[in-house]
């Protein structure tokens, strides 16, 4: 690929896709990082939730 120094500009409909992108991206991290938290610590959040039932 050739490098050019001419900057393009984005337009609102491409800066939208370019962060919806990015945002999904961090929210499947984030919910992946969840699952393997609840994973690691389950009896603890058992326990906790116990707490409120019994």
């Amino acid at each position: 690929m050739s490098y050019t120094s001419r900057h393009r500009y984005k337009n609102r409909r491409e800066k939208n896709a370019a962060f919806a992108r990015k945002l999904k991206i961090a929210v499947v991290i984030a919910l992946i990082a969840l699952i393997v938290y609840g994973i690691k610590n389950r009896i603890a959040i058992k326990d906790y939730l116990a707490t409120y039932f019994y």
